[in-house]
């Protein structure tokens, strides 16, 4: 039996559900193998951080006082489950150091991330599988691709795509979280009566399975399981109303608005008015996905390679697009003037982040499962373009891990790989982060072994013995 369960109701809705060990029992080794952690997130954003306030203070544990004024310093009530490894380098490298790379260091820095691999000189896309699908097709149910995601314009090449299910096979994000709702709640084959019935009623999707609903919670569940179908529930129509109020669902709304909002154009998803509504819904759209065992990967984008939006909210009133403040001038080609002021936008930019990394990692906190929580059993790696956008460095790049996929890896700790040796000396590729996240989730290499290697023939293997727990 599959480990995912659905309420089916009326006009064929299907309510997605968390895994429930009072049907169930307790999860063994069913899926990858593993000390009990088999999900995987990619947290991507785009152009280059302030690296001089992105870090926590020191090495060491993690504490308030070291995260304080960071621009992790969001993430402090999460600090005991936080893996934070600095030194490591982008593979195959930047600014063209490696034989056979082709694209600018925009390219690269999409392209390479996840795959570690080379772009293909006449595509430029990635000669590889990223990551996200490679654990998809060992993790999910019916070897099914990563739930793939995106906030915001992106570009339509190499430049908007992070995830690859193959050398050449660049996966496009959907960036209307209705669209991935829908898919994720079975409301694809809604007919057309029962979206009268939301429309014009004011009814969530949770009304139309309303008796199957009572129905399983007379089947005994246990306290936790009880709690855990109340908290998604709740997380349902939580996220119903959200996507109401943005006008981008008809759902809870009289007739006349749900006429208005089937009307909108779908690209307005895409405009920067939109970029934080939006995020946050695909947000809590990943983590149900997540919860219910609809994915056991996923990867989320926020905006564009090269790009990215004017950020005009939650105290920032900034006039230029986050790829030029990343240069700190007032054109893209770097032949405008300075932007006075662009590292404290840029220390803005990656504070606002981490508080959107925050409202993932409190979603998948809200799920327990077993004596933890969803989080805990999973590995969420935040991870960049660039580190340095204004030289577009590939060395020292800004990661950040959360949860510790069931015990595999180290947790509350900063830990500085480099030290005090010379960060040009490269000793710390990044497909070997990889090759660890692999592991830490669960997938195998074809004959049942651990994972050696990941990416571009010829790369250094193994995993970061640092990191692990």
């Amino acid at each position: 039996m599959r480990r995912r369960m659905f309420l089916r109701g009326a006009g064929g809705v299907a309510v997605a559900l968390p895994f429930l060990e009072s049907l169930f029992g307790r999860r063994g080794t069913a899926r990858a193998a593993g000390p009990g952690g088999n999900r995987l997130v990619v947290f991507f954003t785009c152009n280059g951080v302030n690296l001089e306030t992105f870090f926590p203070q020191a090495p060491g544990p993690l504490t308030v006082d070291s995260l304080m004024g960071s621009a992790l310093e969001p993430l402090t009530a999460y600090r005991e489950k936080l893996l934070i490894p600095r030194g490591l380098h982008m593979v195959p490298k930047g600014w063209g150091h490696d034989p056979g790379t082709a694209g600018n260091d925009h390219a690269m820095g999409m392209g390479h991330k996840l795959t570690a691999q080379p772009l293909d000189p006449d595509t430029l896309y990635a000669r590889g599988v990223s990551v996200d699908q490679f654990a998809a097709a060992q993790l999910n149910p019916d070897g099914r691709p990563s739930l793939t995601l995106s906030v915001g314009w992106r570009h339509l090449d190499v430049l908007g795509h992070i995830s690859y299910a193959g050398s050449g096979m660049p996966v496009t994000p959907e960036g209307n979280p209705w669209l991935t709702y829908q898919d994720l709640m079975g409301l694809g084959g809604l007919d057309e009566l029962a979206k009268l019935r939301i429309a014009t009623r004011r009814q969530s999707v949770l009304d139309l399975v309303e008796d199957e609903f009572k129905a399983l919670k007379a089947r005994g569940l246990g306290k936790a399981d009880a709690m855990k179908l109340e908290m998604h529930a709740d997380s349902i129509r939580d996220l119903e109303v959200e996507m109401a109020g943005s006008g981008l669902v008809a759902c809870a709304l009289d007739p006349a608005r749900a006429a208005e909002i089937e009307a909108v154009d779908p690209d307005s998803v895409l405009l920067d008015a939109q970029f934080k509504a939006i995020g946050r819904m695909q947000l809590d759209v990943l983590a149900m996905a997540i919860a219910c065992g609809a994915t056991n990967v996923a990867t989320i984008q926020w905006a564009s390679g090269s790009g990215g939006p004017v950020y005009q909210w939650d105290g920032m009133h900034h006039e230029y697009n986050h790829h030029k403040l990343s240069h700190g001038n007032t054109k893209d080609d770097d032949t405008g003037e300075e932007v006075a002021g662009y590292m404290e936008m840029l220390a803005q930019i990656d504070r606002w982040h981490a508080e959107q990394l925050g409202h993932l990692l409190d979603r998948l906190s809200a799920y327990e499962e077993g004596d933890g929580t969803v989080l805990d059993r999973s590995a969420v790696v935040w991870m960049h373009e660039l580190s340095e956008g204004k030289i577009h460095s590939y060395i020292d790049l800004p990661t950040v891990i959360a949860g510790s996929a069931g015990g595999y890896l180290k947790q509350g700790e900063y830990i500085d790989l480099v030290g005090d040796e010379d960060p040009w000396d490269l000793r710390y590729p990044h497909n070997r982060l990889l090759v660890t996240l692999l592991n830490a989730v669960g997938c195998t290499g074809e004959d049942g072994s651990p994972i050696t290697e990941f990416g571009r023939e010829g790369l250094e293997k193994g995993e970061y013995s640092e990191l692990l727990a």
